[in-house]
């Protein structure tokens, strides 16, 4: 677990040691996912694949009533909600009975702390992670490890068909891999665990990318994962010099933010690749997942998704994501506002590998991304928030290379010592920038896009001058 002394103690050891560092972190999230129950889950999964869809109803359908069932006898959050609408467990008979209990917002999950988890499962048992996702909402979050076992089940049967555990792969992360001030490579580290090279997100400039390139080349990573508008900008280089990625990857997985059809093209041309795209969240609440048939599709058997309209677009329907979650007993989570939204087809498309509902869009996580001085672009704030405490929800708006505006809805008990650890974080992560705090009295101050979508980082920096050098961002 990080604290001042470990991070200390990694910060201050050769880069050989740091890679032994992550590597012996890798071993100890490989035994948590794959022990246990992740075979049974695995196999579960894999065969669930072909379900026609009244298979996955009645799954649905009694996946529901157990979860309804343990939540109101062991959660106190959800027998105090269900005795105040007057709902008792056998009122709740599948998923069309679900609209009788009220929608779940993020602020009262943080609220309700651990009144939200079961008195049938020790503490002790419990894992844990404090996270803001996209959404600039710090929220911990606990599973069971059958919980974190069945995420990885379903991950491996469906999510990662196209290559095995073992390969060689590279992740683009928002870890502190390196120190924010080191310019000087390299920018990755190995978690020899999982054959994987994890690569910096703060430390990607015009000047670094071909750094980057000459490693994953080195490598010979067999897939790549993460950010796409980061792994686009790799790409573009490619294709803007004319270079010719020497071994085709076996597919490149979306992952942490919404995929723009450029980037899926650029980074498909680049490294003569299949992109696949998914959407699943932190929480485990729900999942959506791009097949080898080029859709989009609900995965009924992971959980249950309320497709709740907001509007229109073109052909489509504007919703927003209702999560029931399943396989997590000890923190419930039932009709989840995740805050991000969908396309949904006014005509249902039909598809013969895969019964779940076809979307065709996934509007979540946008590619916005702040700009340091250098050129360093950074996609994700969650890894910052989530060190915080007394803070609601932050937001960063910015207009110009170098300095931002951090938004920010305070916490009952937030002092001066929690601003100045806001931004020790973010100057642990960004370097030497400018930041302006600016603070509201509520979270429906923040910008929004015009669908209501809540963004954490928004950028009005003219795209000629979101990366430096003359290469521009997306």
């Amino acid at each position: 677990m990080e604290n001042w002394l470990t991070r200390e103690i990694y910060d201050h050891s050769p880069v050989f040691l740091q890679n032994l560092y992550a590597s012996v972190y890798g071993l100890q999230k490989k035994w948590c996912r794959y022990r246990g129950e992740f075979r049974k889950y695995y196999d579960f999964f894999a065969g669930a694949a072909g379900w026609s869809l009244a298979d996955f109803q009645a799954y649905q359908d009694e996946k529901v009533r157990g979860l309804i069932r343990n939540a109101y006898e062991h959660v106190p959050f959800h027998r105090r909600r269900m005795d105040e609408w007057k709902v008792r467990p056998d009122d709740i008979r599948g998923v069309v009975d679900l609209p009788r209990l009220p929608l779940l917002e993020k602020s009262e999950v943080r609220a309700a702390g651990r009144e939200m988890l079961s008195k049938a499962v020790p503490e002790g048992r419990l894992l844990s992670a404090t996270t803001s996702g996209s959404t600039g909402y710090p929220l911990t979050l606990y599973w069971t490890r059958s919980a974190k076992q069945k995420e990885y089940g379903f991950h491996w049967a469906r999510r990662r068909r196209h290559v095995i555990r073992g390969d060689s792969y590279g992740s683009v992360t928002g870890l502190q891999l390196v120190p924010s001030d080191s310019l000087k490579p390299p920018f990755w580290r190995h978690n020899w665990a999982a054959n994987q090279t994890c690569y910096s997100l703060f430390h990607i400039t015009p000047k670094t990318i071909p750094l980057y390139l000459e490693e994953m080349q080195r490598c010979q990573h067999v897939y790549l994962e993460g950010y796409p508008s980061v792994i686009a900008m790799f790409a573009r280089h490619l294709l803007e010099q004319g270079l010719d990625w020497p071994r085709p990857l076996k597919a490149y997985y979306v992952e942490s933010e919404q995929l723009q059809e450029e980037h899926r093209w650029q980074i498909s041309q680049a490294f003569k690749t299949r992109v696949y795209n998914m959407y699943g969240q932190a929480e485990f609440a729900c999942s959506i997942t791009e097949y080898d048939c080029g859709h989009l599709h609900y995965d009924m058997d992971y959980g249950v998704i309320e497709f709740m309209p907001t509007g229109r677009e073109g052909d489509c329907t504007v919703a927003e994501i209702v999560c029931t979650a399943f396989d997590n007993a000890a923190w419930p989570l039932i009709r989840y506002r995740v805050g991000d939204l969908v396309l949904i087809p006014d005509e249902p498309v039909q598809c013969s590998e895969n019964a779940g509902l076809v979307v065709r869009a996934i509007y979540g996580r946008t590619g916005h991304s702040l700009v340091s001085r250098d050129g360093r672009r950074i996609n994700n704030i969650s890894v910052i928030i989530k060190k915080c405490r007394n803070i609601e929800a932050v937001q960063c708006v910015q207009h110009e290379p170098g300095l931002v505006e951090v938004h920010v809805v305070r916490s009952p008990g937030y002092a001066a010592q929690d601003e100045e650890n806001l931004l020790y974080q973010f100057h642990q992560k960004m370097g030497e920038m400018d930041f302006k705090f600016v603070y509201l009295d509520g979270v429906d101050q923040f910008e929004r896009t015009p669908a209501g979508k809540f963004l954490s980082i928004i950028s009005r920096i003219p795209p000629g001058q979101r990366l430096t050098d003359g290469v521009a961002g997306p």
